[in-house]
């Protein structure tokens, strides 16, 4: 009350001139602030947006003789009252002095597009979708727009496809967006959208975008369609149960999301060697070579895996009347190993079974002991425990089978032989 509301006239203009009615360093009100100090100040009239409805505040500048503040945040604490943040260039900003406040034309026009674009998104969706679409929030910002909606499932590709037709042809329809107030009574009438939850008051904004679409919004807009320029839906996600989020570009954004998009395929043709229309197919090609190749890795893998488990059954050797295998194997992973092991312990039927790799530059260690044997006091996981100390690494597990990692392959042969001491230790 003291300080008196703020006309805001940034619908219809981008500049105005003003008094200051408050500034405000530090928390503490002041009459000054001077070159190089942030402040937050109020003006009686300003053309900038504050940041509301899920659109960001404008940025811009306020200048007078000898003056200059750019302004990079205006916010609306409360209802008609718009607080500037802005730091000083140079001069000293006093209460009560007359200054000229511009918003940034190249900003709001992309928040516009974006905005704009919001409402071409969500009738597109219902069109597509269907009616049980409703917004569950946005944010419009000079990048890029985000939607979020209540939905079911997953959108298909195929879906999002089709979303993305009907707002460019939209766009390229060149409809004509308009704005008017009206009472909230006559709004629902007329059939416009408005966002769950929301309260408004007795007289409400609405923008009509040709006979497309037809929403409540206090926020800023484009005059028509194609000043969008090009739509581009860049991701959709969940963002909880029954919520859905999709996030897009529109303008020159959408040309560069477009371009990076074309590089990205340019640069997998030359990976593939085709041409970048025939790309996906010869990435499909080789991709079924991939799997082909797999399969048949498998098969050799088992093939060598049975060779080894005979190979290694045969170096069995008796510990105290208990028999013990300590060797290595060739296997790929961890998963491959503890195959070879549960092999090697149906073979020799009772005993103490440690085998090791060492796939890449590090060390795999995989210890059984038979369920006949853990009650002699043997017990894989202290065995694996021990072994991999030697390999300057760390496991466990159960008794009757544990595994391990390790960083130095090139003590295997002696964590290896280790075993067979550990296990006569253990015996009891």
């Amino acid at each position: 009350e003291e300080t008196g509301e703020t006309n805001f006239v940034g619908y219809e203009s981008l500049e105005a001139e003003a008094k200051v009615m408050e500034i405000i360093k530090n928390g503490e009100r002041v009459n000054s602030a001077g070159t190089g100090e942030k402040v937050e100040f109020v003006l009686d009239v300003t053309p900038c947006y504050a940041e509301s409805g899920g659109q960001v505040s404008d940025h811009g500048k306020l200048t007078a003789s000898g003056i200059e503040v750019e302004i990079f945040k205006v916010t609306k604490p409360i209802e008609n009252l718009f607080v500037h943040r802005g730091k000083i260039i140079k001069g000293s900003l006093k209460k009560h002095g007359r200054v000229l406040v511009q918003a940034d034309r190249s900003r709001r026009t992309a928040v516009c597009r974006n905005h704009t674009a919001t409402h071409l998104l969500h009738k597109a969706l219902r069109e597509v979708l269907g009616d049980h679409i409703n917004q569950a929030g946005s944010l419009v910002d000079p990048e890029r727009l985000r939607f979020d909606f209540t939905h079911f499932t997953a959108v298909t590709a195929e879906e999002l496809q089709k979303v993305e037709s009907v707002v460019n042809n939209t766009i390229l329809s060149n409809l004509p967006v308009e704005a008017f107030e009206t009472s909230l009574d006559e709004a629902r009438a007329m059939g416009a959208a408005a966002l769950f939850g929301e309260k408004y008051g007795e007289r409400v904004r609405i923008i009509k975008i040709g006979e497309f679409s037809l929403e409540l919004c206090g926020g800023t807009h484009l005059k028509s369609t194609a000043e969008a320029g090009l739509f581009k839906l860049a991701g959709e996600s969940s963002v909880g149960a029954g919520l859905r989020r999709v996030e897009a570009f529109t303008g020159e954004n959408a040309l560069r999301h477009v371009k990076a998009m074309e590089e990205q395929l340019d640069q997998i043709a030359r990976m593939v060697k085709a041409a970048p229309r025939e790309a996906p197919g010869r990435v499909e090609g080789l991709l079924q070579e991939i799997k082909e190749l797999e399969a048949e890795n498998e098969v050799l893998q088992a093939q060598l895996a049975k060779h080894q488990v005979q190979d290694l059954a045969g170096r069995v050797k008796e510990v105290r009347g208990v028999k013990v295998l300590a060797g290595r194997a060739v296997a790929p992973d961890m998963d491959s190993l503890r195959g070879m092991v549960d092999l090697l312990r149906d073979r020799i039927g009772s005993g103490v079974i440690v085998l090791g790799s060492t796939p890449g530059n590090k060390v795999n260690l995989v210890t059984a002991v038979t369920k006949d044997l853990v009650k002699s006091g043997l017990h894989a996981g202290k065995l694996v425990k021990e072994l991999a100390s030697v390999v300057s690494g760390g496991g466990g597990g159960k008794a009757e089978m544990a595994q391990a990692g390790g960083k130095d392959p090139s003590r295997l042969d002696e964590a290896l032989e280790k075993a067979y001491r550990f296990v006569d230790g253990q015996i009891k």
